[in-house]
C-alpha cells in the first residue's frame, strides 16, 4: 500500500501552520516507521526499546552505560529502564554490575548479547536503508541535522523536560502563557 499524501507537496492545513504540519510530519513519520521496525525485531521476540538498549550499549564496548544514562539517552523513566534490563538480562543478553561503585548500576552486554546485535545489524541496516532510500545522501544528513537541531532547541528553550521528556509542571505552566 503507497501512501498517496508522500507524492503531494506538504501544504499548510487550512486549519494549521507551519509548525503544526511540522510537528504532524514528524510524529506521522514515526508511526509509518514503527510497524516496519517492531516487525523485523518481533522475529527475536525483540522490542524497539529492547532493541534501542542493546544498540547503546554494544556502542560502549567492556564499559557499558549506567541505567540513568540509559535512561536519559532513551527519553525514558528509570522504572522502564529498570524494567528493560530485567527482561534483556531474563533472555542472556545484559547483565548488572556495580562492582566499581555500589552507588551506580552499570549495564553491560554478555557474550550472547553482543553476539545478537552483531547478528541483527546487517539486517537492521538493509532495512532502514530500503525504507529511506527515496532520500539522497545529502538530503539524509540534511534531515538528521535538522532534527539534531530541533531536540537542542527543545531541550534549550524548555529545560524544564525531565529526564524522560515529561514536562514539569513548571514547563507546562510557561506554556501555559
Amino acid at each position: 500500500m503507497q501512501d498517496t499524501d508522500a507524492m503531494k507537496p506538504a501544504t499548510v492545513p487550512a486549519v494549521g501552520n507551519l509548525e503544526m504540519l511540522l510537528a504532524h510530519s514528524i510524529v506521522r513519520t514515526h508511526n509509518y516507521l514503527g510497524p516496519f521496525i517492531d516487525r523485523s525485531l518481533k522475529e527475536l521476540k525483540l522490542h524497539g526499546a529492547q532493541f534501542n538498549v542493546l544498540l547503546l550499549l554494544h556502542g560502549t564496548g567492556d564499559e557499558g552505560l549506567p541505567l540513568g544514562e540509559i535512561g536519559r539517552r532513551l527519553v525514558v523513566t528509570k522504572a522502564n529502564v529498570t524494567g528493560l534490563i530485567d527482561r534483556l538480562e531474563h533472555k542472556g543478553f545484559v547483565f548488572r554490575d556495580s562492582r566499581a561503585d555500589r552507588r551506580v548500576t552499570v549495564a553491560r552486554l554478555t557474550a550472547e548479547g553482543n553476539a545478537l546485535v552483531e547478528e541483527i545489524l546487517p539486517r537492521h541496516r538493509k532495512l532502514i536503508g530500503e525504507l529511506v532510500d527515496c532520500l539522497s545522501d545529502g538530503e539524509k544528513q540534511d534531515l538528521i541535522n535538522l532534527l539534531a537541531k530541533l531536540r537542542s532547541g527543545m531541550r534549550e528553550k524548555y529545560h524544564g523536560l525531565n529526564e524522560t521528556g515529561v514536562l514539569t509542571n513548571k514547563t507546562a505552566d510557561t506554556l501555559k502563557n
